[in-house]
């Protein structure tokens, strides 16, 4: 059913974000699920009018059918357990259900790509977090409360869904197979950065629903993340060393230029659109310039401590300003957000500032996709 590079990205979002629970009959239900939605997001890209539409609908049919599968089988299972949260993890199946079928019921005649398009893309962000926080959760309790590992009457019934034989070809080809091939984007930006960032970017709920800003945010993620790796090798291969490789002090540089250009991608915004804490904003900007040039300065020269600092301000801070100043420019341009897009592309034509297109690529794969720039016209990161 799966194209070798579909089950190449699917391989990739299962390893990146770690969504195994151990439970191998919940995980092939998981996975198929998640193979449904990737396959359709592919479909996207290649099929349009009549054909996306006919694909689409059968998708959605199929995700309906086997998620009310899967809720019962999952359900039995934490009901055998005694899970005491029972009750909240079904009442958020119904909620999602619900909302799918509500879904399914609207009318998509006007802009059926974009609505069709922005369901998909709902379904696979819902099915991730309920997967990283409520099916974790239970998984968390079966082990530490109640040791409970007899999971072969989940198989046997899991052996009688229509779906079966496709179910267990996609976990084999995914899991099982030697073959562990991920497609060019986890291999681009790196499957250990991209599961890091996305720790971060889930665990402290750092979207702020505007595109550029977003992927912005990522990007200094994985510049973070990046240099933090670099740095822990050279710690641990030359801790008497005062000396940086060429490698760690060109992804200061590059995090220290980056962060500049985001603040006046910020003020930028934040200017044309006349933003009412624009004020404010800058001085925290201006704050947080303040508090790293001593670090900065001192990195230069070598100082392995400092780098250490540097990293850990960086991180803390931008996660605080996020969940803070950043998130209130949302509420503020939300009303405004194709207005603010527009101004951005034009931004990145005349590049005033620069989208790399493995910024776009993490943000598609861990928000949305929002074309805010031309494909002419996004940068290729230097390495």
């Amino acid at each position: 059913m799966f194209q070798e590079r579909t089950i190449e990205k699917i391989r990739g979002i299962w390893k990146t974000f770690d969504l195994s629970l151990g439970i191998p009959p919940i995980d092939k239900q998981h996975l198929w699920l998640i193979g449904i939605l990737v396959d359709l997001e592919e479909k996207f890209g290649n099929e349009t009018g009549a054909k996306l539409r006919e694909e689409f609908t059968e998708s959605l049919n199929k995700t309906l059918d086997y998620t009310l599968e899967h809720f019962s089988l999952e359900e039995k299972l934490l009901e055998k357990a005694g899970f005491p949260k029972l009750g909240h993890h079904r009442l958020q199946h119904i909620r999602f259900i619900s909302a799918l079928k509500r879904r399914m019921n609207e009318n998509f005649e006007e802009n059926f790509e974009r609505a069709a398009f922005d369901l998909m893309k709902n379904l696979k962000k819902w099915l991730f977090v309920h997967i990283l926080n409520e099916d974790k959760g239970y998984l968390e309790w079966l082990k530490v409360e109640k040791n409970y590992h007899n999971y072969d009457w989940i198989e046997d019934d899991l052996r009688h869904s229509h779906y079966y034989e496709e179910i267990q070809s996609l976990y084999e080809k995914v899991i099982l197979s030697k073959k562990q091939n991920i497609s060019k984007e986890f291999i681009d930006i790196g499957e250990q950065n991209l599961k890091a960032i996305s720790e971060l970017w889930y665990r402290y709920k750092l979207k702020t629903g505007i595109a550029i800003v977003d992927i912005q945010h990522l990007w200094l993620l994985h510049l973070i993340v990046r240099t933090e790796k670099v740095y822990k090798q050279r710690l641990k291969q030359e801790i008497d060393s005062s000396e940086l490789s060429d490698e760690l002090r060109d992804l200061i540089q590059s995090l220290i230029e980056y962060i500049r250009e985001h603040f006046n991608t910020e003020e930028a915004i934040m200017n044309r659109f006349n933003y009412l804490g624009e004020k404010n904003h800058i001085k925290q900007h201006e704050r947080f310039n303040i508090l790293i040039a001593d670090l900065t300065d001192r990195t230069e020269s070598g100082d392995l401590e400092a780098i250490a600092k540097l990293l850990q301000d960086l991180k803390e801070w931008l996660i605080s300003h996020i969940a803070v100043e950043d998130k209130k420019l949302f509420y503020f341009f939300r009303s405004r957000l194709p207005e603010v897009n527009d101004y951005v592309r034009r931004l990145n034509k005349e590049e005033k500032i620069h989208i790399w297109k493995e910024a776009v690529m993490i943000y598609k794969l861990l928000v949305d996709y929002e074309d805010i720039s031309d494909s002419k016209h996004l940068s290729r990161q230097q390495h």
